[in-house]
Order: C-alpha cells, then sequence, then structure tokens
C-alpha cells in the first residue's frame, strides 16, 4: 500500500504541469490601454484601431491581448495602410489579333506612373457567349511571367464584364479565348497603390569601437525608439559582409535580433535593410565583420517601426461594453485564436471597418504575477519536476536497501 501510494504522489508532481493549462488572466500584464470607439456603432461592426508607439516601448509583441469587460476578445494584426480610392481608366492598344481554331488577343497597357498599378481589364462583346479564358502578362510580348485562368460569360444584359489582374504591373496581356467570343477591351483600370505606415528615426552614429576583422557600433537609443527593421548607408556603395545586430532585452539580457551576410548593390538605392527578428525599443549594437576587406565607413543608421492594426468583431455593444488592450509581460505566450472568430478578408470586401482609438498608456494596477502563470508557474514546475525525480531516486533507493537487507537475512 505505501509503494502505490508512493507512486500514484509520483505521478502527480511530475504530471503537475498539465493542471496549469488554463487561459492567462489580465492581471498577468503590466500595462493597459483602453479602446474609445466610434459613438454611432451597429449590432455587428469590425473595429480597427492602430497601435502606437507607446505600445510598440512596452509590449513583447506576442503579449497583446485584447478584453471586453475582462473577457478576452479575438483579433487579428496586420500592417496598417493608407487606403488609396484613386482610380483612373484608359484604353489599352491592340497590338495583335487571331481567329482560328482559339481567338488571341495580345494588348499594350499604356506606361505606369510610380506607385501604381493595374486592377480590371474591362471586356464586352456584340454577342451572348459563356468562355473560359487563358491570361498571361508580361514585361514584354516575348516573355509572359504570370498565368492564370478566367472563366467570363454575357446573358443578355447580365455580364461578369472585367478580368481582376490583380494590381499587376505587367504592361502585356496575353488572352487565349475559345472561337466565337469576339471579344472587345475597351479599357483598362489602374489604381494608385496603398501606403505602408511607418516611422523612422535617425540615429546619430558614434565612434566605432575597433575589433579584430570587425567594427562594432553601439547605440543607447535614449529615447527608446521602437522599430522592426534597420536601414543602414555606407560610403561605399557596393559591398557584401557579415552583419550581427544585438539588442537588451528586458533592459537587462543581450539577444541577437539579426545574423547574417547583407549583399548590397548602388542600383539598390542608398540604404541596405536589416529586418529584426522581434520589435526592440532598447539600446542595440551593429557589429560589421571585414575579414580580410578593407573597412566599411557607416554614415547613417535609421531605425523603422512599421505601423500595424488589431481588427476584431465588436458585436451586442451596450453602455457598459469596456475594451481594452493589455500587455507588458516577457514570459507571456503568443496568441492563438480560432481564424472565424475574428475579421477574416471577406470581411473587410464586405464591410468597411470602424476606426478606434487607443487612450494614453497606464500601469495596470491589478499587475502582479500569478503562481499558475509564467514566469512563477515555470519556477514552481521545475522545482516539482526536481521533487519528483528526488522522490522517484529515494524510492529506488528503498527498494535496493530492502532487497538488500532480506538478502543479508537469508545468508
Amino acid at each position: 500500500m505505501k509503494t502505490s501510494y508512493t507512486i500514484s504522489l509520483l505521478i502527480i508532481l511530475l504530471t503537475a504541469t498539465n493542471i496549469f493549462a488554463r487561459p492567462l488572466p489580465v492581471e498577468n500584464f503590466k500595462y493597459k490601454k483602453d479602446i474609445t470607439l466610434p459613438s454611432k456603432m451597429g449590432e455587428s461592426q469590425i473595429v480597427k484601431v492602430l497601435l502606437d508607439e507607446e505600445f510598440y516601448k512596452h509590449s513583447f509583441y506576442g503579449d497583446l491581448r485584447l478584453t471586453l469587460n475582462g473577457e478576452i476578445v479575438p483579433y487579428r494584426i496586420q500592417n496598417a495602410e493608407e487606403i488609396s480610392k484613386y482610380t483612373e481608366k484608359l484604353k489599352p492598344d491592340l497590338l495583335f489579333t487571331k481567329k482560328d481554331e482559339m481567338e488571341i488577343y495580345v494588348l499594350e497597357l499604356p506606361k505606369l506612373p510610380e506607385g501604381m498599378s493595374y486592377s480590371k481589364l474591362t471586356v464586352t462583346s456584340s454577342y451572348d457567349y459563356e468562355t473560359s479564358i487563358t491570361l498571361k502578362l508580361g514585361d514584354n510580348p516575348d516573355s509572359f511571367s504570370e498565368t492564370k485562368n478566367v472563366f467570363l460569360y454575357k446573358y443578355g444584359s447580365q455580364t461578369s464584364g472585367e478580368i481582376d489582374l490583380g494590381n499587376t504591373k505587367y504592361r502585356y496581356v496575353r488572352l487565349e479565348v475559345e472561337n466565337g467570343s469576339n471579344l472587345k477591351f475597351p479599357s483598362v483600370t489602374r489604381s494608385k497603390e496603398n501606403k505602408h505606415l511607418y516611422f523612422e528615426k535617425t540615429h546619430q552614429v558614434p565612434n566605432p569601437l575597433l575589433e579584430e576583422n570587425a567594427v562594432l557600433f553601439s547605440f543607447p537609443n535614449e529615447k527608446q525608439t521602437s522599430f522592426q527593421k534597420l536601414k543602414l548607408s555606407f560610403e561605399e556603395k557596393n559591398w557584401e559582409r557579415m552583419i550581427t545586430v544585438r539588442g537588451k532585452i528586458n533592459k537587462k539580457e543581450w539577444d541577437t535580433v539579426f545574423q547574417g551576410t547583407i549583399n548590397h548593390d548602388e542600383k539598390e538605392g542608398n540604404f541596405a535593410e536589416i529586418p529584426i527578428s522581434s520589435p526592440l525599443s532598447s539600446e542595440f549594437t551593429i557589429q560589421i565583420e571585414d575579414g580580410e576587406n578593407q573597412t566599411l565607413h557607416l554614415k547613417e543608421v535609421v531605425t523603422v517601426q512599421p505601423l500595424e492594426e488589431i481588427l476584431f468583431f465588436a458585436d451586442n455593444l451596450s453602455k457598459d461594453s469596456h475594451y481594452s488592450l493589455y500587455y507588458g509581460n516577457p514570459y507571456q505566450w503568443p496568441a492563438n485564436f480560432d481564424p472565424y472568430t475574428y475579421p477574416s478578408s471577406d470581411d473587410l470586401r464586405e464591410k468597411t471597418p470602424l476606426e478606434g482609438k487607443l487612450t494614453k498608456e497606464v500601469e495596470n494596477v491589478e499587475f502582479g504575477y500569478n503562481l499558475i502563470y509564467p514566469p512563477i508557474s515555470g519556477y514552481i514546475t521545475t522545482g516539482l519536476f526536481y521533487l519528483g525525480i528526488g522522490t522517484l531516486l529515494v524510492f529506488i533507493f528503498s527498494i535496493l536497501r530492502s532487497k538488500r537487507l532480506v538478502a543479508s537475512e537469508t545468508v
């Protein structure tokens, strides 16, 4: 009986981590921002909220949680864009047409101004038809890089009428159509591209610390500017170097946020861009390994933080509905929501999101690490694990000792 009890206790201790698998309470987050919603809201609306620089300074990215009256609300996060509504229609040139077993049309679209792309091609016919079209897009008539199949129809007054070009910059279009369609292409629509939103900060380049076959630059980042990308400009135009970027995580421990070989050609512009593995808002260093090459001369460093927004469903709102954003927990696991619980791309096409606003950041008065959640739960789990191992060793030792006593008594 004693042996059975010991084994049961050991199993409970070793599997204790499963008991702790439960939702994380909002009290585990150090910072909080309330969300102000538009005054006019329907019964079911999509809300988008732009994340600000204050959030990035204290968030660990995976720790973002949204609540409604204390209950967790699923959300989607995406890069914020300035949505452009400017479009214009132009007439494409028909370069070639052939009507044999198949009808073939080759179109040349007008030149594109910078920042624009082609979105739709209008198709008409004098007759009713339905046809499958093989659409090819390319930079010139000799080489088409993109192919897709499209179905078009005209039944009296009902017609599909347009081909989605997918915001392409290709200027040449080849269409292979079933014979008898007799298609015409009166216009092509080009649209101004959406502009990604971000904020940048230029940092003063410090004197480098010379190392063996490398140079090290240290940036204090006194204003704790958050960034997810670095832009580096050197006096030299063409180069290839191993670059390591390290930053202070939680203002204490240094961590490598990028390490790799960067190639730069003057045709790519003045800056080389370096992605950062996770948002950083503390001091950082840039190490450039020259090897046997001449030392590069760094002349400009810019940190870039793409702006992001969260989207969520705001259902059945009342006067007591209170949305809040919680963050500031380096031990929190990333959110993982059912994709049907937050707005999809189809939802966003059907409904225009309403804009919510973040209030000023405050420290969460309810903050305090819970015993059953990280980091304290990790310490407890580790302690229980070693306690379980110790109990197992004691149990094994007691069995061996009992056998030894039995053996000595039979001698």
